[in-house]
């Protein structure tokens, strides 16, 4: 069935037999052809951390709105906090229309490359809240894990390739990345919802991948296939959503999908419901030059090398705003 998504346990993966590894390898592959995502077990991320991360996610943006408003991002790429209606992430497919319906705090690596004005296009601060010194520590020790299951990760899609293990890894030793803290408020707390009106926009990713932890609920995630349209992926305590975004796509020349979807709006049938989702978005050294892989093990489509951090910023530009 189109709708089977299969379930990465990365622990298996290290242990596996080359037979066993070459199954899991076929049906990754199968459904990045077809959807662009999979679930994530075996990560080693705990989960106490996990519930520590979203607790103080979602006490930050309890804060007053003159408190968060000193640490609001000042340009579209940029680390902090996003207001509510601050984002349109269906404007980069040329489908801007309401905005989005959550908050959103931002954060990136602290790495750096010495010169000044690459460092402050790529790298921008953190901007840490005074009033929540538990913020920076949490994030600080969730975001390391992150970082390595995306190593992970990228080592097992170059093997699903056939490529060698350090394919994407050895492109990704400064990658950028942006660890948000998604907070969708309640129907109730939002007072109404315009036509067309969503938590996130349909859209895709911009980076190689992302890693979200989610809640589920009435108003939650959707993907979207040819065969299915828009439908709920499985939910799986304990598990990541892994899906691919634009870069992945092109690097292998369209034979893997970045993952269309979209988070629904707060619903009449919850009016109450309040989630809180940690996405990890991992990119790759804003230097590398993203070359399409040839056939057959890229997909022939024929697409076009890309500057991988001039990409990111130009379509992070697209979609969104400063109000």
């Amino acid at each position: 069935m189109s709708r089977d998504i299969p379930v990465l346990d990365l622990t298996e993966w290290r242990t596996e037999a080359p037979p066993r590894r070459a199954g899991i390898a076929a049906a990754l592959d199968a459904v990045l052809r077809e959807t662009g995502l999979f679930l994530l077990s075996g990560h080693g991320i705990p989960q106490e951390l996990t519930d520590r991360m979203r607790v103080t996610g979602r006490e930050f943006f309890a804060l007053p709105a003159e408190n968060k408003r000193k640490y609001a991002v000042d340009r579209p790429y940029d680390n902090g906090w996003r207001g509510l209606g601050a984002l349109d992430v269906g404007a980069v497919d040329g489908q801007a229309g309401t905005p989005d319906l959550h908050e959103a705090y931002h954060v990136g690596p602290s790495h750096r490359t010495g010169d000044a004005t690459y460092d402050a296009r790529y790298y921008p601060g953190n901007k840490w809240p005074a009033e929540q010194p538990a913020l920076r520590e949490t994030a600080l020790e969730y975001t390391g894990h992150m970082t390595r299951v995306a190593h992970e990760v990228l080592a097992v899609l170059a093997a699903v390739l056939g490529l060698p293990d350090d394919y994407f890894t050895s492109r990704s030793q400064r990658a950028t990345w942006t660890q948000n803290v998604n907070w969708y408020p309640s129907l109730r707390a939002v007072g109404g919802v315009l036509e067309g009106q969503m938590r996130v926009g349909p859209h895709t990713d911009f980076g190689t991948l992302s890693l979200l932890d989610r809640q589920q609920g009435v108003g939650g995630l959707e993907v979207w296939n040819e065969a299915d349209g828009w439908y709920r992926p499985p939910f799986e305590p304990g598990t990541l959503v892994v899906n691919l975004g634009d870069l992945m796509n092109l690097w292998t020349d369209g034979r893997w999908r970045s993952l269309r979807h979209r988070v629904l709006a707060p619903s009449n049938a919850a009016p109450d419901e309040e989630l809180v989702s940690l996405v990890y978005f991992f990119e790759t050294d804003p230097d590398t030059e993203v070359v399409p892989l040839a056939a057959p093990v890229g997909g022939g489509a024929g697409m076009s090398p890309v500057i991988a951090g001039e990409s990111i910023l130009e379509k992070v530009g697209a979609s969104l705003s400063l109000g």
